[in-house]
């Protein structure tokens, strides 16, 4: 009887675990960086080029992994002197934060696979895209 007993409150308790464990939740800091380099002059190969400037955007983090089923929190920063955008076409999030802002952003990653995080304001080739992978 008792061991029936012991059987019996390890399954509850382990149903309650699994339960919590398909609930998690994950909550993420992702601070939008714009990297501005100017190179006064350039000589390549015979050719002269002034005042280049390059300019690149990143996610940093660059990839976030969560389990399928989790309720996912994420705080965007925009540290980018200009308006910039955050996007995870699979689960509908498309912001646009203007520089300095922040806004969270919340959903249920109920999707598994891996999608790009990126800015749909702007070429791919002066953002470098993130990622969110979600994991059975």
């Amino acid at each position: 009887m008792k061991t029936t007993k012991a059987m019996l409150a390890g399954f509850a308790l382990g149903s309650l675990l699994l339960a919590g464990a398909a609930q998690a939740e994950h909550s993420f800091n992702v601070v939008i960086n714009a990297y501005d380099t100017t190179i006064p002059e350039l000589n390549v190969e015979g050719v002269t080029v002034k005042n280049i400037r390059a300019f690149n955007v990143l996610n940093e983090p660059e990839a976030l992994v969560v389990k399928k089923g989790a309720t996912v929190t994420i705080v965007v920063e925009n540290k980018s002197p200009i308006s910039e955008g955050f996007s995870i076409d699979a689960y509908g999030v498309k912001e646009v934060l203007k520089a300095g802002e922040t806004k969270t952003i919340s959903f249920t990653a109920d999707k598994a696979g891996a999608f790009n995080v990126y800015c749909q304001l702007h070429p791919m080739n002066i953002h470098l895209p993130g990622s969110l992978n979600v994991v059975e």
